[in-house]
């Protein structure tokens, strides 16, 4: 797991279900939007009520190792 990955995880709240802000948050984006998206995509599952999202604090975890960029060798 590369530096960024790490310090994005470590800026996520410690609480064991997040919003989609919390992650945002985490990430530095201005909004949830994003977010929101990948959750409409399937790429994190989260939960619903009504209108709102829920996501556990491994399923975000997962995703951002998921999306870690590597530098390919040249």
């Amino acid at each position: 797991m590369n530096a960024t990955t790490q310090a994005i995880i470590a800026r996520l709240e410690n609480k064991p279900v997040l919003s989609p802000g919390d992650i945002a948050a985490a990430y530095g984006m201005p909004d949830a939007s994003l977010v929101i998206e990948a959750i409409r995509r399937g790429r994190i599952l989260a939960a619903t009520v009504g209108r709102k999202f829920y996501i556990s604090r491994e399923e975000a975890v997962r995703y951002i190792e998921s999306t870690a960029y590597t530098a390919d060798e040249a």
